[in-house]
């Protein structure tokens, strides 16, 4: 016992070691601190994007991961190539164990919280997930599911995979066309890898400027070729920039301030990859180029070891930072302090330390699995294992049994998605509205609603009452997009530059047609609170009442701020008292004051200022979450059927008044 006491005392250290660079160099490429700490560069501006602590283009973080990868492996591969010793089965069982590893930790960790704590329908999405992650696929899937920057990804904790799928699809056919290349075009190769890399920039450019392939652009490989490309190139035609000291110097700083512009100035409205992404893909590049022979200064910077320990452990890193924030997300109702964030992201490091430590390092060092044969049948079970899970799950729907069937059925908010559709500018210039209520088209209208998504959330009402008192209503509803004339729109999901004609269309249509009465109604916190827009507003509800109909402007509903459907079920799965989920009075007002004296204006011009915050109040004194068992909103603030439905006696006076 005491000989077993005193190896532990002696192996304790070695086991708390933090990662060494001498243990990450390899004999086939000479080992470069000042890109570890390039790769630190890119990770962090990533994880505080994620949890919200600045950086608003904190995303671009990838794309200089991509040129880091591009380079590091062209450059193996060449000298392989040079040297006579390339082979694909060696580079895929070098590229298994740098990848599986630490990932399939990740993964089983994520499927073990979700079967404790993920709804049903969100672990089938999950399960799906799963699969395509283990196929190589991810990238394909979240392009399927969704925009990048939606606000439901904070329920997918595999996201951040498609990018590991773009890298893994890449070394699949990178290395078989490079050595085709090599032995069938030895004049030209570099040519034609540079012919390869332009058209797949072309095509990042012309689809991130296209709104039905943006999604596309973002996150599939032929439209982010070009990024790692960008780094091939650079290991073919190395030593350049920094054979010359004072170019070398420059191409370091310009890189620096690339990459850091990139970081500060880019937002989730950015049309993104294409032409902004060359900012920090050739940053990268440039500071990759200014310490290939000699140092810079910016790559002594990028040697501090700080930043090379970062960057020895940003690939873990990456992959624990982005689950740990879903997780307590999905757990908690409420927006996450930013002290609390801080501490995820600390948490996700000591993580990322003890994967590169007790799991990667093993691996790569051959201490685990050593032999090619067991590497590539772990690879195969793993890959096996993953997929059966993801079919269990759903072939048996998310497992329901495991919340009870009155808390499962809150998570069933109703919309009806016939009114969900939007009115696009072709269509509001031929007057082609949603038609509220069931009056015939020869019916003079009535009401006509205008608005951006929150419009839409309470036409259910409305076209409730129409039927009610037989008049006719329509909806002049485009999401993201305000009701007020002159302004550009600017989320990527709004009608941006055809914002100010859909705004004029509709201002036409009401004279044309003399609507009696129009409901503005929008997600007013969410456009900015400027001078121009207060004064826009304004001269938008003038047009109105110019054009002979009354003018009715909606405040804001209360928000939540949490995905309302999934909080309320899981308060009901343990019991808990939902009267205590909602927002108080004093974050609704502070949410709402800064278009108040311009919803003062509009009164004292004749228009009449609706407040739906009243129909919320409940039992605690805060605008809540559900009434009489129903849900009032579907998501994070818009609202459900049964949430319009109680603004019902608002809207009242509309219909009254004919």
């Amino acid at each position: 016992m005491r000989r077993i006491m005193q190896k532990c005392r002696q192996a304790r250290p070695a086991c708390f070691k933090m990662p060494s660079i001498e243990t990450t160099r390899k004999s086939s490429f000479q080992y470069r601190p000042d890109i570890d700490g390039l790769r630190a560069l890119a990770v962090i501006p990533v994880l505080l994007y994620h949890a919200k602590l600045g950086c608003s283009g904190g995303f671009v973080g990838v794309d200089v991961f991509f040129v880091i990868s591009g380079y590091v492996i062209s450059s193996l591969i060449l000298r392989e190539v040079a040297a006579g010793s390339f082979s694909m089965v060696n580079f895929w069982e070098r590229r298994i164990r740098r990848i599986m590893p630490a990932l399939s930790v990740v993964v089983a960790a994520v499927l073990v919280m979700a079967w404790l704590f993920w709804l049903p329908d969100d672990f089938q999405l999950l399960g799906k997930s799963v699969m395509a992650q283990a196929l190589m696929a991810a990238n394909f899937f979240f392009w399927k599911g969704g925009n990048y920057f939606d606000p439901g990804v904070e329920t997918k904790p595999l996201l951040h995979t498609w990018s590991l799928a773009v890298e893994e699809q890449f070394y699949l056919l990178f290395p078989l066309l490079l050595t085709f290349l090599i032995r069938l075009r030895p004049a030209t190769w570099k040519r034609w890898i540079l012919g390869m890399a332009v058209v797949s920039l072309v095509i990042g450019v012309i689809c991130s400027y296209s709104s039905n392939n943006q999604r596309l652009a973002f996150y599939l490989l032929p439209s982010r070729a070009w990024e790692l490309l960008i780094g091939a190139l650079l290991a073919m035609h190395g030593g350049r920039f920094s054979a010359s000291k004072p170019a070398g110097e420059a191409a370091g700083f310009l890189g620096m301030v690339l990459i850091c512009w990139s970081v500060l100035v880019f937002d989730e409205n950015t049309h993104f990859p294409g032409v902004a992404a060359l900012a920090p893909c050739l940053g990268a590049a440039l500071i990759i180029a200014s310490s290939e022979t000699r140092l810079s200064v910016v790559g002594r910077l990028l040697s501090f070891k700080p930043f090379v320990f970062i960057g020895l452990v940003s690939y873990p890193l990456y992959l624990w930072h982005w689950p740990l924030l879903v997780w307590v997300k999905y757990l908690f109702a409420y927006e996450l302090s930013a002290g609390t964030r801080l501490l995820l992201l600390a948490g996700s490091l000591l993580l990322a330390v003890l994967s590169w430590r007790f799991v990667e390092m093993p691996f790569r060092q051959r201490r685990w699995l050593g032999g090619r044969r067991q590497i590539f049948a772990f690879a195969g079970v793993v890959t096996v294992v993953f997929c059966a899970f993801s079919f269990a799950i759903g072939s048996f729907e998310g497992f329901p049994s495991r919340f009870s069937a009155k808390a499962l059925a809150y998570s069933d908010a109703h919309v009806r998605l016939e009114l969900q559709k939007e009115v696009s500018l072709e269509q509001a210039k031929s007057g082609q509205f949603m038609e509220l209520g069931s009056a015939p088209s020869s019916q003079p209208i009535s009401l006509l609603l205008w608005g951006d998504s929150h419009a839409k959330a309470i036409a259910s009402a409305l076209d409730e009452l129409c039927k009610e008192h037989s008049q006719r209503g329509v909806m002049a509803a485009y999401s993201a997009t305000a009701p007020v004339l002159n302004y550009v729109s600017t989320h990527r999901i709004s009608l941006r530059e055809k914002s100010p004609p859909f705004a004029e269309a509709v201002i036409a249509f009401i004279a044309k047609e003399h609507v009696k009465n129009v409901l503005i109604s929008a997600r007013w916190h969410m456009y900015p609170a400027s001078a121009e827009f207060k004064e826009d507003l304004i001269q938008t509800v003038r047009a109105v009442m110019n054009s002979g109909a009354h003018a009715y402007v909606l405040r804001d509903v209360p928000e939540p701020g949490f995905d309302v459907p999934r909080v309320v079920t899981r308060t009901a799965s343990r019991g808990g008292d939902f009267e205590t989920l909602g927002i108080t009075k004093e974050k609704h007002q502070q949410a709402d004051a800064a278009l108040e004296q311009t919803f003062e204006q509009l009164a004292q011009m004749g228009a009449t200022v609706l407040d739906p915050a009243e129909f919320f109040l409940n039992s605690r004194g805060i605008y809540g979450v559900t009434k009489n068992d129903d849900v009032l909103n579907f998501d994070t603030d818009h609202l459900t059927v049964e949430g319009a439905a109680l603004l019902k006696p608002l809207f009242s006076p509309l219909f009254q008044a004919q």
